[in-house]
């Protein structure tokens, strides 16, 4: 949406404030009471000073004077008029600034103060002249012109905002269908994924006429977790991070791997560093038991890699209650945005 730039409506609102101003000009310099249209030309400056100096909502107190400016200028600008001879042309200038204080009013978002005016300018001229003054003098015209300018502005800020909300939908559509590309996208990966590391076992399961032997079933428990893995470990699965995570499996360790969404505000060029230095510490361990889990959101680290061993003493001796011995604490930090340093 293209927002229209506030000097083209300042530029607009100071060429009508020029001509009330020329126009005022030529009435005092012609009229029967030049002193009482200075006056009014006067407190028309100081309220259109006060309507443009800002932009926004214009405050209670800034309101109030132009309101009470703009009340006194058909006061003082019909003083030196006859309404049963003169017509608008004869020097009624103070109606066209009357006019162009509603709109300013408008456009800083004030109508009760604009209501007020214009309210104030139909009742004085009406009591004044009469219906006759009314036309005469250009009051209705200016009413009908201001009223139109109204409507037009009430339907241009409803269709803004029934765009913002039309934007706003749409883009929660695009979201919703990018996370469930994104959704479908990674469960295709896991599906192959799980094919290629099961495709031997199945077929050695299809094709054996002996049965199993004990190392096809430590191989069938071994892949049975793996393929857990692909559902809990989701994006902390590398194919290095497989590799040595099956390779401890077949030696006899117990491995977890657990991603609890820890990491899912991370970009692939920002995990994938954090993961290559957790295949390359499982490389060299030994343990008995290996953790491998995402830290919280909220935490300054990203993921953790324990590795524990039975205390052999204490395994010898039969003891349940026998404290492992770590072998590894890592906790690694979480990237820091580029930005935010």
């Amino acid at each position: 949406m293209i927002a229209v730039p506030r000097w083209f409506t300042a530029g607009i609102a100071v060429a009508i404030a020029a001509y009330t101003s020329v126009f005022a000009i030529i009435g005092i310099a012609t009229g029967r009471s030049p002193l009482s249209s200075l006056i009014a030309l006067g407190f028309f400056g100081l309220a259109f000073a006060l309507c443009i100096a800002r932009t926004g909502r214009a405050s209670l107190p800034t309101t109030v004077v132009i309101v009470a400016s703009g009340l006194l200028l058909p006061v003082l600008g019909s003083s030196g008029l006859d309404p049963d001879a003169d017509s608008y042309s004869s020097g009624a200038w103070y109606v066209t600034g009357i006019a162009c204080l509603v709109v300013v009013l408008l456009w800083r978002r004030r109508p009760v103060g604009s209501g007020i005016l214009l309210g104030g300018l139909v009742l004085h001229t009406y009591a004044w002249g009469g219906l006759e003054a009314l036309n005469g003098f250009g009051v209705i015209a200016a009413t009908l012109l201001i009223a139109v300018m109204a409507a037009g502005g009430f339907a241009a800020e409803r269709t803004e905002q029934h765009l913002r909300a039309f934007s706003g939908a749409e883009r929660e559509a695009l979201e919703w269908q990018a996370a469930q590309d994104a959704y479908h996208a990674e469960r295709e990966v896991r599906l192959v994924t799980t094919a290629r590391l099961a495709s031997g076992m199945l077929q050695r399961i299809a094709t054996a006429t002996d049965g199993l032997t004990d190392a096809d079933r430590a191989e069938c428990r071994v892949l049975e977790q793996t393929i857990r893995d692909e559902i809990r470990g989701r994006r902390l699965l590398t194919d290095d991070v497989r590799d040595q995570v099956i390779a401890h499996r077949r030696r006899g360790a117990v491995v977890q791997v657990n991603d609890d969404g820890g990491v899912d505000d991370l970009a692939p060029a920002e995990l994938e560093p954090l993961l290559a230095q957790v295949a390359e510490a499982l490389r060299s361990l030994r343990s008995d038991r290996i953790i491998i889990r995402t830290a919280p959101r909220d935490s300054p680290k990203a993921l953790s890699v324990v590795a524990m061993s039975i205390d052999p003493v204490a395994a010898a001796l039969g003891l349940d209650d026998g404290e492992d011995q770590v072998d590894l604490w890592l906790e690694l930090d979480r990237p820091v945005p580029a930005g935010v340093r």
